[in-house]
């Protein structure tokens, strides 16, 4: 008998306030679909505590009215949380691509290296990782500057020819 009587209030209460509440909502979300998902939660709030909201229709639109501006600042709350939950994750995703590709170039290029000859490699190295000039480098390894220029020509191609899809 009590849930017919508590359906029987809940219908009369849908019918009389749910158009005043949707077209509150809609006047600020601006969207339909929106509006529809919030003036249903806050009946399903006035479903859950029916017996706690008094008699009075002033009572009730109040209830209904406070409940509805709760669920829609809920709803932007976790609008904006989802947002920013989204960038972080785009962010997220986006640093680890790049780190992808870091660990890929790494990859790429201590192949080069394992694959030219030692002293190429340790000459090139004193040019590109030292900053020495190619005189320092010639004194350092006694050799002369056309070898060291040599050296580093013949690194520098084979790194253009496999980085070239990075360059």
């Amino acid at each position: 008998m009590f849930l017919n009587r508590k359906k029987k209030r809940f219908s009369k209460l849908f019918n009389k306030y749910y158009k005043k509440l949707y077209n509150y909502a809609f006047k600020i979300t601006k969207e339909k679909v929106i509006s529809e998902e919030v003036v249903q939660d806050s009946f399903i709030k006035l479903w859950e505590n029916i017996e706690k909201v008094k008699e009075v229709d002033r009572s009730i639109e109040a209830y209904l009215m406070i409940t509805l501006k709760n669920k829609i600042i809920d709803y932007y709350r976790k609008t904006q949380t989802q947002i920013k939950h989204t960038n972080l994750y785009t962010l997220n995703k986006e640093t680890e691509l790049n780190i992808d590709a870091q660990w890929e170039l790494c990859d790429k290029i201590d192949l080069i290296y394992s694959k030219l000859p030692e002293k190429t490699v340790s000459i090139f190295k004193l040019s590109r990782d030292k900053g020495l000039t190619y005189q320092e480098i010639s004194v350092h390894k006694n050799i002369s500057i056309k070898t060291v220029e040599l050296h580093i020509s013949k690194a520098l191609a084979a790194f253009r020819k496999e980085l070239k899809e990075y360059i």
